[in-house]
């Protein structure tokens, strides 16, 4: 185990090669975060915590014994009976691709779900998230006020934001990609407002009017072509869009930034 002072964290995988992957090659030190211990399944992990509480969580979801998913709603209860003002960070690594699992990770308030096998890079990044959580929870003067807009994006979230920013000159839908990730529309409403503090339309609206920008100010496209480009084939409709969301006509906001 490491020694460095910090976040305490503990490994849970019950395939060998990969807790001693995670053991030696993840840079704990220079992360500034204790490998205080690693488990071989969710059982042995719990039974420790209801000792040793810890900060981060790295574990895996397919486990004999407990499986992750459970071995985290457990310590959700053990937080809640406790009337615990911070909660341990839970990274999942595991190497089923169902938004199933991906679903329930996130209701029981992951910072990341990383399928396998991941980048070492890619873990530590999470690493790094969920060890600036737990110091933004330290550092908040009075922790019931901590707000949990201040986690990052989840897995679900970031899919989401990404096929958005792919897609978003298409006549795009909440329903379209919510049927893409296996999720319903309502919940993916909810969690994307609760992720980004914005609504679908309003983030979607925001990419569409950073491009139609970027073309008014570089590009000798005509205004309609840019209002075809960003998806509103409608040139009147673009242009009252665009008056709309930039207090002036395209054709202004273009004299005043080419």
């Amino acid at each position: 185990m490491t020694t460095t002072t910090g976040c305490r964290a503990v490994i849970i995988d019950d395939e060998t090669w990969i807790r001693e992957g995670l053991s030696e090659h993840i840079n704990w030190e220079v992360l500034g975060i204790e490998l205080v211990q690693v488990f071989q399944d969710g059982l042995e992990a719990i039974r420790y915590m209801e000792e040793h509480p810890v900060d981060i969580l790295l574990s895996d979801i397919r486990m004999p014994n407990m499986t992750g998913l459970e071995l985290v709603a457990r310590l959700r209860e053990m937080e809640k009976e406790s009337r615990l003002l911070s909660s341990t960070k839970v990274i999942f690594l595991s190497g089923y691709g169902d938004f199933k699992y991906a679903q329930e990770a996130l209701r029981l308030g992951a910072v990341d779900y990383l399928l396998k096998p991941s980048d070492v890079e890619e873990i530590e990044v999470a690493l790094q998230k969920a060890k600036m959580l737990c110091a933004n929870e330290d550092a908040a003067p009075d922790k019931q006020e901590q707000k949990v807009a201040e986690e990052p994006s989840s897995y679900l979230i970031k899919k989401a934001l990404q096929m958005m920013s792919a897609r978003f000159t298409e006549d795009l839908h909440l329903n379209q990609i919510a049927d893409e990730l296996f999720v319903t529309s309502n919940y993916l409403s909810r969690l994307f407002r609760q992720e980004t503090g914005k609504s679908f339309s309003d983030y979607l609206s925001m990419l569409r009017i950073e491009k139609a920008c970027e073309l008014l100010g570089s590009s000798n496209l005509k205004i309609y072509q840019i209002g075809e480009s960003v998806g509103y084939p409608n040139p009147r409709y673009f242009s009252e869009w665009f008056q709309k969301q930039k207090g002036m006509s395209p054709g202004d906001y273009r004299s005043k930034h080419a």
